[in-house]
C-alpha cells in the first residue's frame, strides 16, 4: 500500500531573505514581510572548518514562511571549537537588536557542534533566549561533558533530538541522551526524541553504512514536524498565516514508499532578496 504524507504551503506568503558572504557560504537573514515583531530564531549549524553541516538557507526561508525572524549565521572556518562560542553569542545580539524580532520570544537552536554552542550560549545567557532545540550535540573534545555538570542557569523549555544512528562522526545518541538527563537533573523542563535509524544513502534499507547524523542536514521529516510543534507550544506565531492560505502537496521519496520514507519541505514563497 501506498502512502502519502501531506506538507501544508503557505501559497500566499512572502518573506524577506538577506545573504551576507561569509567565507566560503553565507549568513542568512530571512522574515515574513512587514514590521514585525515577529518571534525569532538563530540557527546554530554544525561541520568543521569550511564543511557547514545543516543547510543554513532552507531552514532560514521554511522559519521565515511560517512567521519566524530568522538568523542562520556561518561561522568561521576553523577545525578548533575556539571563538566559536563568542560568534554565536555575537549572532544572538545581532539577533536581538533588529527591529523585526520580538525580544521577549527568542529561540536558539542548533545541530552537532551547533547543538553544542546552543547549549553553552543559553546557559551563559538565559535571559536572552526562551527556548532551546539541540540536535545531535557534538562533545568537542569534552566540552559538552564539562557543560552538563552545571545547568542550573538555563531557565527555559528545552528540546533534544537525535537519531538512533548517528555513530559515525561520535556517540550522538549517548551524548544527547546525557544532556537531557543533565537538563531534567537539574530540574528543568526538557523532552528528548530518538528517531528510527535512517537511511542516509536512499536505497531503501538502513545499514551499517548509513550514517544518522545526516537526518539532519536537511529540513525534513522525522524531526522538522517536532521543531515546528515545539516552536509553536513556546514561541508562537499568532495572526500572520490563516487556515484559508494554507494548501497541502504530497512529498514522499522513494516511491514505492520503503520502511524509511524520506519527506523534504517544498517552498513555494515568493523569496524577495535584497
Amino acid at each position: 500500500m501506498l502512502f502519502f504524507f501531506l506538507i501544508p504551503i503557505f501559497a500566499s506568503s512572502q518573506i524577506t531573505l538577506d545573504s551576507i558572504a561569509d567565507g566560503t557560504g553565507f549568513t542568512y537573514i530571512a522574515s515574513p514581510n512587514g514590521t514585525g515583531p515577529f518571534p525569532a530564531v538563530l540557527y546554530n549549524h554544525g561541520g568543521l572548518g569550511p564543511v557547514v553541516g545543516g543547510d543554513l538557507r532552507a531552514t532560514s526561508v521554511t522559519l521565515a514562511q511560517a512567521g519566524y525572524f530568522v538568523r542562520a549565521e556561518k561561522r568561521q572556518e576553523t577545525t578548533a571549537i575556539a571563538g566559536h562560542l563568542a560568534e554565536v553569542e555575537t549572532a544572538l545580539d545581532d539577533l536581538r537588536a533588529d527591529p523585526r524580532a520580538d525580544t521577549s520570544c527568542v529561540t536558539i537552536m542548533g545541530f552537532s557542534r551547533g547543538g553544542l554552542l546552543t547549549l553553552q550560549a543559553a546557559v551563559l545567557h538565559p535571559e536572552k533566549v526562551h527556548a532551546i532545540i539541540i540536535m545531535a550535540p557534538a562533545n568537542a573534545n569534552g566540552q559538552l561533558d564539562a557543560r552538563v555538570t552545571n545547568l542550573s542557569p538555563v531557565d527555559d523549555p528545552s528540546l533534544v533530538l537525535v537519531c538512533n544512528n548517528d555513530t559515525f562522526q561520535d556517540q550522538h545518541v549517548i551524548l544527547a541522551q546525557m544532556a537531557y538527563d543533565s537538563l531534567i537533573g537539574a530540574g528543568k523542563t526538557a523532552d528528548i526524541n530518538i528517531y528510527p535509524s535512517f537511511d542516509s544513502n536512499g536505497d531503501m534499507a538502513v545499514t551499517s553504512a548509513d550514517d544518522g547524523h545526516e537526518l539532519f542536514f536537511d529540513v525534513q521529516e522525522p524531526y522538522w514536524s517536532d521543531v515546528m510543534a515545539f516552536l509553536t507550544a513556546n514561541c508562537a506565531v499568532s495572526g500572520i498565516h490563516k487556515t484559508e492560505n494554507l494548501r497541502y502537496q504530497s512529498s514522499v521519496f522513494p516511491n514505492p514508499l520503503s520502511k524509511n520514507p524520506r519527506l523534504k519541505f517544498t517552498h513555494r514563497t515568493q523569496v524577495n532578496t535584497r
